[in-house]
């Protein structure tokens, strides 16, 4: 018989033996056990496909809808009449209203005499010490005064000087037309980013960088390029107006590509233009938004814009016209669906005035650019309805002129040759006094802000639908989504440690989705395996639902000027309101859905990364529920932005008008008296910036702090000697 007197008792014991045993052990941590296997709910990824663009294209194409059946109630010239005038006076509005008029003060730098006409060189100041440069093309055989032809540059680093446009101008003066081609701002003698020295562009990319890069600053200080173009052209009418050798009756406007639609926009607002060509620039409609597979996300440079023109259902058409029953040309590469149905209609619209004559249309048959073929129905198109003869047939061989001949700077850079204001030094001189320094109360300040984001809090029910729990070491994570609004559902993961140490849960939102540091050994898990839940989101556009689309944007190291998501910046200043602002109302929407969760208690901790720092920062000013917020990398302050000339952050955060009521510190202090942290937070070209230099910026912070909770705002370095997670916890 076997000796069992050292074996170990593997009987069960009784109720009894099992409760006087766990009586002797230590209580054991609260374990969070695993929910009971469930079939995965139906990712709403199913449903809502393409979900961003088809949220937008839903709002812009019913504001579409509804100006189209508007516009069909447009049966008499009387009407067509009373549309226009709404067109221009919307327009003006959306340009922020058009400056004083101030001396020309305009000089001549330089005259080259040529045969049967004369180039000079001239300058003018459309508003104060700001100055236009250009060339003046005047004929010297026949009997003036001549018509006059304005003409916009499209864009082509060298504008008005290109050899395309030099072409076509001479083709006009020859013709018996004097020409004022102009440089726009950041083209030819204006471009900012310009080095003489070098012979080098020192931001790179395309030329439209150059319009994107002040365009987007000027929004942030309630200013506006587009308004800045078209008076630079209004003011190009009033100089020709001042020269004998001018007919001041017969004015026309005509330019190609990006000129083209400055050549559309100036002439729809200024019916001293009593003819146009508008060639390759914008003859087709904007909306409705057609979303389809492989499609690009891009809407033009920032000038190319009347925010929020569909609200007024100011589509490009209507400016076509509000050009009638003026005479308008308007050209394309090669005739298509897009085209013909946009000319169908403004041709409609100058059959009801009675002018169907007024208004032709002409193909290129050619690649983008201003053909001999469009120059020539240019110079025919000007000469039928200012001579009534016909133009020219064919193009002469003419010579071209070398830059220099054109120049009316010494080095071709008014940048380094002139002590005239830039585009940046007018910038810098009204972001001086920004933002307003006022008293508000803490509601008033989330007032501004909920005005300036458009942010209406979404009431839906949430829907969540869990998809799959995952097991991971000491944790696990559910993998869930929600609603945010309707059409708009965020994708979350869960971090729940297998043993919790209690305290809010954690929301954490960074800039480049929930995966960036949702994966093993980073900080999300080294929070949960501290035993901490953590619900890490996707906001709209983001990470898992960022849209299957590529962008415009160019190569280079300021690709972030018109990458897909500064698209849809714009898309959404189109219909007044703000991508910014919608996401964060999806991050005060995920608050919801974590305190949502049983056992979450009454308030959540939000750590935000990049641009989540600033989506945090606004949903907390907003939303007291939010505890504690830690901001790490975020943007500074937007004057950080507008003190500089080149930054690498896109327009996706910016907000029109900010600095007019506040900056980023002026949020901040709404926070008062929680707990807020900045950690390193960075500058325009996304450098961290020192703890003394963001203390100085962030003194309102400070102030608004210091009557509550001192200790409880604080500015620091990221601590590379401790983990991640380390240092949250410490700060939250």
């Amino acid at each position: 018989m076997a000796d069992t007197t050292s074996m170990p008792n593997f009987s069960r014991p009784n109720r009894r033996q099992f409760l006087m045993g766990a009586a002797a052990l230590p209580a054991a941590p609260r374990l969070l056990a695993a929910p009971p296997p469930a079939a995965p709910a139906r990712s709403y990824s199913e449903e809502l496909p393409d979900m961003l663009l088809a949220y937008m294209a839903k709002k812009i194409n019913a504001l579409a809808a509804r100006w189209d059946r508007a516009r069909s109630e447009i049966r008499t010239p009387v009407e067509m009449e009373a549309r226009n005038r709404f067109v221009r006076q919307k327009c003006i509005e959306m340009l922020r209203g058009l400056p004083e008029r101030n001396p020309l003060g305009a000089v001549v730098v330089k005259v080259t005499e040529r045969e049967g006409y004369r180039i000079e060189n001239v300058m003018y100041q459309s508003r104060p010490d700001f100055w236009v440069t250009g060339n003046l093309y005047v004929p010297t055989s026949g009997s003036g005064p001549f018509p006059a032809i304005l003409s916009p540059c499209g864009h082509y680093d060298t504008a008005r000087m290109f050899p395309t446009f030099q072409f076509a101008y001479l083709d006009l003066v020859k013709s018996g037309f004097v020409v004022l081609a102009y440089d726009p701002i950041g083209q030819g003698e204006r471009r900012q980013f310009w080095n003489p020295e070098t012979g080098r562009n020192e931001i790179g990319g395309p030329v439209t960088w150059e319009h994107d890069m002040p365009g987007q600053l000027l929004l942030l200080i309630g200013e506006d390029l587009t308004q800045y173009r078209i008076w630079d052209g209004m003011r190009g009418i009033d100089y020709l107006l001042t020269r004998p050798e001018v007919d001041a009756k017969r004015i026309g406007c005509t330019g190609h590509s990006g000129g083209g639609t400055f050549t559309l926009f100036i002439s729809a607002l200024d019916e001293r233009i009593t003819c146009a060509a508008v060639h390759e620039g914008g003859t087709h409609k904007r909306w409705p938004l057609e979303i389809h597979p492989g499609m690009s996300i891009g809407t033009g440079d920032v000038e190319q814009h009347f925010w929020p023109a569909a609200v007024y259902g100011v589509d490009l058409v209507d400016l076509h016209i509000a050009i009638a029953p003026r005479p308008l040309l308007a050209t394309i590469e090669n005739y298509s669906a897009g085209f013909d149905n946009a000319a169908s209609q403004i041709r409609e619209r100058y059959r009801l005035l009675g002018v169907p004559e007024k208004f032709s249309t002409e193909q290129a048959t050619d690649p983008h650019a201003w053909t001999m073929k469009l120059r020539l129905a240019t110079t025919q198109w000007f000469s039928r309805w200012f001579y009534n003869r016909p133009g020219l047939e064919r193009e002469p061989d003419w010579k071209l002129e070398a830059l220099e001949t054109l120049y009316c700077t010494p080095d071709g850079s008014i940048h380094y040759s002139h002590t005239g204001d830039t585009i940046y030094s007018r910038i810098l001189k009204k972001q001086a006094a920004l933002p307003p320094r006022r008293v508000r109360t803490a509601a008033q300040m989330r007032d501004e802000i909920r005005s300036l984001l458009h942010y209406q809090k979404s009431d839906h029910p949430l829907a969540a639908r869990l998809l799959v729990s995952t097991p991971r070491h000491g944790y696990r994570i559910e993998k869930v989504q929600f609603l945010s609004e309707p059409g708009i559902y965020i994708p979350a993961w869960v971090f729940l440690p297998e043993r919790a140490a209690g305290g809010p849960s954690i929301l954490y939102v960074h800039e480049a989705g929930k995966e960036a540091d949702g994966l093993e050994f980073g900080p999300l898990e080294q929070l949960a395996q501290k035993g901490r839940r953590v619900v890490s989101v996707d906001v709209r556009g983001i990470g898992e639902t960022r849209p299957p689309h590529p962008g415009d944007a160019g190569s280079g190291l300021f690709r972030n000027l018109d990458d897909a998501d500064s698209a849809l910046a714009y898309w959404a200043w189109e219909i007044d309101e703000s991508l910014f602002g919608m996401r964060v109302q999806d991050v005060v929407r995920s608050v919801d859905y974590v305190l949502s969760r049983p056992g979450a208690g009454s308030g959540v901790q939000v750590i935000g990364k990049g641009m989540g720092a600033l989506w945090s920062l606004y949903a907390a000013a907003l939303d007291p529920r939010i505890e504690s917020v830690i901001c790490e990398g975020g943007l500074l302050s937007y004057r950080s932005l507008t003190s500089v000339d080149r930054y690498l952050h896109s327009a996706n955060i910016f907000i029109p008008n900010v600095l007019t009521h506040f900056d980023l510190p002026q949020v901040a202090a709404a926070v008062a008296a929680r707990p807020l942290a900045l950690v390193s937070p960075v500058d325009a070209m996304k450098a961290p910036v020192s703890v003394l230099a963001a203390r100085e910026a962030y003194e309102p912070a400070r102030q608004a702090y210091a009557q509550a909770a001192a200790d409880r705002f604080r500015i620091v370095s990221r601590d590379p000697t401790l983990e991640a997670a380390e240092q949250y916890l410490a700060l939250l």
